[in-house]
């Protein structure tokens, strides 16, 4: 087993439901958090979802969260978020100039 630190950062399409992680199959991942920056002048409509196992059943971690001009928060607040394989993390905003950094623990159980 190995376990190796990430980070992931995306800028998505507004209004598109983007994939910003999948966890491969065969591992279990551990993310440390999600920061959100919206780096426009008027406020930004954030939703962020948790899918398991790719499509299945959907698990909203921030549903139309208003966040405000220049601002940023972390979705996890400080409380790791569990995933296992092939589950997948999901963010959308509602302007193109949001900023998504993601960092994760992944841990190779086979």
């Amino acid at each position: 087993m190995a376990n190796k630190y990430f980070r992931k950062a995306l800028i998505p399409s507004a209004a598109t439901e983007t994939t910003i992680y999948t966890v491969p199959e065969g591992n279990m991942t551990i993310a440390k958090s999600l920061r959100i920056t919206n780096v426009n002048a008027s406020r930004a409509l954030i939703t962020v979802s948790q899918y398991d196992e790719g499509a299945g059943s959907e698990h909203f971690l921030l549903k139309s969260y208003i966040l405000a001009p220049n601002a940023t928060i972390d979705v996890f607040n400080g409380v790791p978020l569990v995933l296992q394989g092939l589950d997948t993390l999901r963010v959308e905003a509602s302007v193109t100039t949001v900023h998504f950094y993601l960092s994760y623990l992944e841990i190779d159980r086979a």
